[in-house]
């Protein structure tokens, strides 16, 4: 204990005060009237969680099949779609006990991650504890991380990583001795691998022009691509079960894409300080004036000081480009009339914030480091000029958390569901996760037609049926009064297999995979399961085995820390 140095871990604690009284403040609003509030995508990702804590808690493990969430309909989600924090979710989920508990809890969690990662990111460039914490503060209130708070967007869960992902970028210009710390870059990519694939997708994106620069900076140094190589290989054992999913469904099945929007309608757009509706602060695809003025005077500061510092140029550039992009004055309408698939792919050019924050954040940093906080006078504005950015965003911030808790809520019975214990109850009274998202469809499905006709043969035929769990098997019992066909409310994908009163069933199915059966008079009974690849096994294997030894590697090396 007498070797411990309270003043460093002062120095970590208080800010993370800070960032729990600012969480507090920011979705005060909600905890003040206390309800469960929603977004688009809300209860498809409830419904992901709850089928992994419902795995955990039955000790029913199935990695492609849900047998609990999304109506018990079987359908191949979580697999594909962040299968890692898909568990850890469900965990938090049976452990807060309360769908209100767990959507406080995240929204804590994540602008704890948001801030942390973010100053994390600012000290490593050598940026003060003070103008660190502010600018961090500044970071979880805009974009994606409040459009989690209030509409649970997942692209918050990749802005609130992305500046590891940025510091590992950075480290490829800035350490000339170890450009590429091949641990730090495996974890850090095989993290996000594990949350969100989209945002492992602008991670890449993120990292491009960096490691260019490094190359060219480190000219036939082989070591770079030694290091560079362990890293991707290493990433690939951390999220082997990621790519064995993704190999097994998509190499035998044509699954439903996400559903399409016109990406002209989802660009970076300024917004207003009045109303709520269309102007919600800095919320998703919103920028409010003071922080743009922000970002235009970093613009020019660089253009006057273009050589000053290679990694400020470089982020700051990056940065508006990938804001430009993002903004709704690109031309995107030609990009999808060129390629259709961004509509569904992509959905909302604003998304690229997710990149851009971190780039410019730190380009704002940076600045104020280099050449305002030696003199006093220049050191004080530059401060005043980021609080009132800081206060304009945690207004607006406020002020959609009062909207959304007070406006944009779901009825009365879901709000008390969302309190009670029994976690299925919130997905009783309405039919949610109604997105045909991964679903294994005809060749000649139709994607607009597929929400729909998922609702109607799937989700809104559930009753009269009782559903029961056996290990990793979906059991269906009914009574039926006449003999006739029928179409069962399941999803079957190539790997299924459906056994019905005793018989393997090899009949037809509708364009969702729903099949179409021949019940009997009386009682009837139907199995589904699903038949995992030999190698799927190997690989989760694989994934396992590769962060436990990364976990003993970690403890071994704090450990070493501490006896030193």
């Amino acid at each position: 204990m007498k070797n411990i140095k309270w003043e460093k871990v002062w120095g970590v604690v208080w800010s993370y005060l800070v960032f729990i009284a600012v969480t507090t403040i920011m979705i005060w609003p909600q905890l003040k009237i206390g309800v469960f509030t929603s977004g688009a995508d809300a209860f498809f990702h409830s419904a992901r969680f709850y089928d992994a804590a419902m795995q955990i808690h039955n000790h029913n493990f199935s990695f492609f099949q849900s047998n609990y969430g999304f109506q018990q309909s079987g359908r191949v989600i979580n697999a594909l779609y962040g299968p890692g924090f898909a568990y850890l979710n469900g965990l938090i989920l049976l452990m807060v006990k309360t769908w209100f508990n767990y959507q406080i809890l995240t929204d804590y969690l994540i602008c704890l991650l948001g801030a942390g990662t973010m100053m994390c990111l600012l000290q490593y460039v050598e940026i003060n504890k003070p103008l660190s914490v502010l600018l961090s503060i500044l970071y979880i209130n805009i974009g994606m991380i409040p459009s989690y708070i209030n509409s649970h967007t997942f692209n918050g869960w990749g802005q609130a990583w992305m500046p590891l992902v940025l510091l590992c970028g950075v480290r490829m210009i800035k350490d000339k001795k170890k450009p590429i710390n091949w641990i730090q870059l495996m974890v850090v990519m095989s993290v996000i691998i594990q949350i969100h694939i989209l945002s492992t997708l602008m991670a890449v994106v993120l990292l491009i022009p960096f490691f260019i620069i490094c190359l060219c900076i480190h000219r036939n140094d082989k070591k770079i691509w030694i290091d560079l190589s362990k890293a991707i290989l290493g990433t690939i054992c951390l999220t082997a079960n990621v790519w064995g999913a993704y190999l097994a469904l998509y190499s035998s099945n044509r699954l439903a894409t996400p559903d399409a929007y016109d990406l002209r309608l989802g660009g970076v757009q300024l917004s207003g300080y009045k109303g709520y509706v269309g102007t919600y602060g800095t919320v998703s695809g919103h920028i409010l004036p003071l922080m743009l003025f922000l970002i235009i005077l970093q613009f020019i500061f660089i253009i006057r000081n273009f050589k000053q510092n290679l990694v400020n140029t470089t982020v700051t550039i990056y940065g508006l480009i990938i804001l430009a992009v993002a903004s709704i004055y690109f031309p995107w309408g030609v990009v999808q009339r060129i390629f259709p698939f961004t509509k569904s792919l992509f959905q909302f050019p604003y998304r690229l914030i997710v990149i851009a924050y971190p780039l410019l954040i730190l380009g704002i940093g940076l600045t104020i480091r280099l050449n305002f906080m030696q003199v006093n006078w220049k050191k004080y504005i530059s401060i005043i000029f980021v609080g009132l950015a800081l206060i304009e965003s945690i207004v607006s911030t406020v002020r959609t958390t009062c909207y959304f808790s007070s406006y944009h809520t779901v009825s009365a019975t879901v709000q008390r569901a969302s309190k009670d214990k029994d976690l299925s109850k919130i997905f009783d009274n309405k039919v949610y996760g109604r997105q045909s998202d991964y679903l294994s469809v005809s060749k000649d499905y139709v994607p607009g037609k597929m929400n729909n006709l998922y609702r109607k043969k799937v989700l809104k035929k559930q009753k009269g049926y009782k559903h029961f769990v056996d290990h990793n098997r979906l059991i269906l019992k009914w009574n039926a009064e006449n003999s006739k066909k029928i179409t069962l409310p399941l999803v079957m994908y190539s790997q299924s297999e459906l056994i019905v009163n005793g018989k393997h069933f090899n009949g037809k199915k509708n364009p969702v995979g729903s099949p179409i059966i021949s019940q009997r008079k009386g009682a009837n009974s139907a199995i589904l399961s699903f038949k995992v690849p030999t190698y799927f096994y190997v690989l989760l294997w694989v994934t396992i085995v590769s962060w436990v030894i990364l976990l003993i590697f970690g403890l071994y090396k704090v450990g070493l820390k501490f006896t030193k």
